[in-house]
């Protein structure tokens, strides 16, 4: 398991666009010539979004309906990491909050 990011969002992260770690970009094979790449990751709850990684190192597609969804906010945590099995690559993609001072996965 490749861990592609943890972050905690911001205002910008909720409202437009996720800013996703320029480090980590490597672990997409991006085609020469293209702006973007699209994958899948699925949530806790095993429901597939479809992202789109730009060159920018944003996230968009699903984005902003994963963020309503779930109702994320200022200040909760994004995790994504990336495995490698027998049917292929997988993107696993997590959000928590913190409650009571203790930090729970968002369903």
């Amino acid at each position: 398991m490749e861990v592609l990011m943890e972050k905690e969002l911001n205002r910008t992260d909720i409202e437009l666009c996720l800013a996703f770690p320029t480090s980590s970009r490597r672990a997409f094979s991006m085609p020469e010539g293209e702006t973007a790449v699209y994958f899948e990751a699925t949530d806790t709850l095993e429901k597939k979004w479809n992202f789109r990684l730009s060159r920018r190192s944003v996230i968009t597609g699903d984005w902003l309906q994963f963020v309503r969804d779930k109702g994320l906010k200022v200040g909760d945590k994004i995790f994504m990491w990336r495995e490698e099995g027998a049917t292929g690559v997988r993107y696993t993609v997590r959000a928590k909050r913190k409650i009571f001072g203790v930090w729970v996965n968002v369903q």
